[in-house]
């Protein structure tokens, strides 16, 4: 509960918490309803999301929703809800961020949202993507390196993307990075951080706590739109 009162004081406007185990890692850190209701009534201004699995009885998952005090859920993986549950969150008021979208270097943007692009009712408030994870170093390369080849995917191509649907975006932000990423990405609606550890591929990003808080205080005074941490 205190660091998501602190990430708030930092400037972050969602905080994830973990109903349910992440698969891409090792220490699989969730916590219980009751926890994450308290955690919701902690926070003053910004939006608790609840990433959780979201298949099964509309009823229950409303029931679990209502209980935490969460106004945006997340599908623990990247998976479509069924249409049932979809409806239920949107008659609810509760929308839906959609995650597990991963873009690597030589992904073709136009087949970056097209598991979405024929499902009606999503209930999208938000669509949240990894870029390049492969690369310790994913700003740089994208920045510098992708331009060399027309084939790459670009920095452009990533602010397109955010013009087509509601975007926030993960990358090896850093205090130093994080207000040029901002820049030079206006289409964005803001930038997402993990909180983890021992990850069980070598090509997924998280930050520690104190980078993570680091990171939004920078971010924030520059005019960032928005800040999301799942821990």
């Amino acid at each position: 509960m205190a660091e998501a009162a602190e990430l708030e004081r930092a400037g972050a406007d969602l905080v994830g918490v973990s109903l349910a185990p992440d698969p891409r890692f090792f220490d699989e850190r969730t916590v219980t309803a009751e926890n994450a209701a308290r955690i919701a009534r902690t926070l003053q201004r910004a939006t608790l999301v609840a990433a959780m699995e979201l298949s099964g009885d509309p009823g229950r998952i409303l029931r679990t929703v209502s209980a935490v005090g969460a106004r945006r859920v997340q599908p623990i993986t990247g998976a479509i809800p069924p249409a049932g549950v979809r409806a239920a969150l949107d008659e609810a008021g509760v929308g839906i961020l959609y995650g597990g979208i991963e873009i690597s270097h030589d992904d073709d943007p136009g087949w970056v949202f097209s598991a979405y692009a024929d499902t009606p009712g999503l209930n999208a408030a938000l669509f949240r993507a990894d870029v390049l994870p492969e690369y310790r170093d994913s700003w740089t390369f994208l920045r510098d390196k992708a331009p060399e080849f027309d084939e790459e995917f670009q920095v452009g191509d990533l602010d397109a993307l955010a013009r087509e649907r509601p975007l926030l975006v993960g990358l090896d932000f850093t205090p130093g990075n994080v207000a040029e990423i901002m820049a030079a990405l206006p289409a964005v609606r803001g930038i997402a951080l993990t909180l983890g550890g021992q990850a069980r591929r070598g090509d997924v990003r998280f930050h520690s706590y104190s980078d993570a808080l680091d990171v939004v205080r920078a971010a924030a005074p520059r005019g960032a739109p928005g800040r999301s941490v799942r821990r």
